[in-house]
Protein backbone atom coordinates (compact mmCIF):
# COMPACT_ATOMS: atom_id res chain seq x y z
CA UNK A 1 0.00 0.00 0.00
CA UNK A 2 2.93 2.54 0.66
CA UNK A 3 3.91 2.33 -3.21
CA UNK A 4 0.40 3.03 -4.55
CA UNK A 5 -0.91 6.51 -4.62
CA UNK A 6 -4.49 6.62 -3.63
CA UNK A 7 -3.04 4.44 -0.18
CA UNK A 8 0.03 6.26 0.70
CA UNK A 9 -1.83 8.51 3.14
CA UNK A 10 -3.95 5.42 4.57
CA UNK A 11 -0.59 3.27 5.01
CA UNK A 12 1.37 6.32 6.59
CA UNK A 13 -1.55 6.64 8.77
CA UNK A 14 -1.20 2.85 9.80
CA UNK A 15 2.61 3.13 10.38
CA UNK A 16 2.06 6.48 12.84
CA UNK A 17 -0.86 3.73 14.94
CA UNK A 18 1.33 0.83 14.88
CA UNK A 19 4.66 3.05 15.62
CA UNK A 20 2.72 4.70 18.59
CA UNK A 21 1.15 1.77 20.52
CA UNK A 22 4.06 -0.47 19.56
CA UNK A 23 5.92 -0.48 22.78
CA UNK A 24 3.14 -1.32 25.20
CA UNK A 25 2.57 -4.12 23.81
CA UNK A 26 6.28 -5.66 22.66
CA UNK A 27 6.95 -5.00 26.51
CA UNK A 28 3.64 -6.89 27.79
CA UNK A 29 3.18 -9.52 24.70
CA UNK A 30 -0.24 -10.96 24.31
CA UNK A 31 -1.42 -9.78 28.19
CA UNK A 32 -0.31 -6.24 26.63
CA UNK A 33 -2.48 -7.33 23.10
CA UNK A 34 -5.59 -8.16 25.68
CA UNK A 35 -5.15 -4.86 27.94
CA UNK A 36 -4.92 -2.83 24.64
CA UNK A 37 -7.67 -4.35 23.00
CA UNK A 38 -10.12 -4.55 26.54
CA UNK A 39 -9.20 -1.06 27.57
CA UNK A 40 -12.30 1.05 25.47
CA UNK A 41 -10.89 4.31 23.98
CA UNK A 42 -10.53 5.90 21.22
CA UNK A 43 -8.05 4.16 19.05
CA UNK A 44 -7.65 0.94 21.11
CA UNK A 45 -9.59 -1.78 19.75
CA UNK A 46 -9.38 -5.60 18.04
CA UNK A 47 -8.55 -3.95 14.66
CA UNK A 48 -5.53 -2.02 15.75
CA UNK A 49 -4.27 -4.50 18.50
CA UNK A 50 -4.18 -7.34 15.78
CA UNK A 51 -2.43 -4.94 13.25
CA UNK A 52 0.22 -4.40 15.82
CA UNK A 53 0.59 -7.99 16.62
CA UNK A 54 0.81 -8.84 12.85
CA UNK A 55 3.46 -6.36 12.30
CA UNK A 56 5.24 -7.27 15.87
CA UNK A 57 4.79 -11.19 14.00
CA UNK A 58 3.05 -12.57 16.69
CA UNK A 59 1.52 -16.41 16.68
CA UNK A 60 -1.85 -15.90 15.32
CA UNK A 61 -3.64 -18.61 16.62
CA UNK A 62 -2.34 -17.00 20.45
CA UNK A 63 -2.96 -13.06 18.87
CA UNK A 64 -6.65 -14.17 17.75
CA UNK A 65 -7.67 -15.74 21.49
CA UNK A 66 -6.10 -12.46 23.12
CA UNK A 67 -8.01 -10.22 20.89
CA UNK A 68 -11.05 -12.28 21.71
CA UNK A 69 -10.59 -11.87 25.57
CA UNK A 70 -9.72 -8.06 25.14
CA UNK A 71 -12.91 -7.48 23.06
CA UNK A 72 -15.07 -9.88 25.97
CA UNK A 73 -13.61 -7.58 28.11
CA UNK A 74 -14.06 -4.14 26.42
CA UNK A 75 -17.99 -5.01 26.16
CA UNK A 76 -18.35 -5.70 30.35
CA UNK A 77 -16.95 -2.32 30.90
CA UNK A 78 -18.53 -0.55 28.41
CA UNK A 79 -22.04 -2.74 29.53
CA UNK A 80 -21.29 -1.66 33.09
CA UNK A 81 -20.67 2.05 32.36
CA UNK A 82 -24.38 2.14 29.69
CA UNK A 83 -26.38 0.04 32.55
CA UNK A 84 -25.29 2.76 35.29
CA UNK A 85 -25.63 5.48 33.32
CA UNK A 86 -29.54 3.91 32.12
CA UNK A 87 -30.00 3.74 35.81
CA UNK A 88 -29.09 7.35 37.06
CA UNK A 89 -31.41 8.51 33.71
CA UNK A 90 -33.95 6.62 34.94
CA UNK A 91 -33.98 6.17 38.48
Amino acid sequence: MRNSKHFKGFANWLDSKVEKHKGQIEKYGYLGVVLFVGIPLPGTGAWTGSLIASVLEMDRKKTFIAVLIGIVMASIIMMILSFGLIANVVG
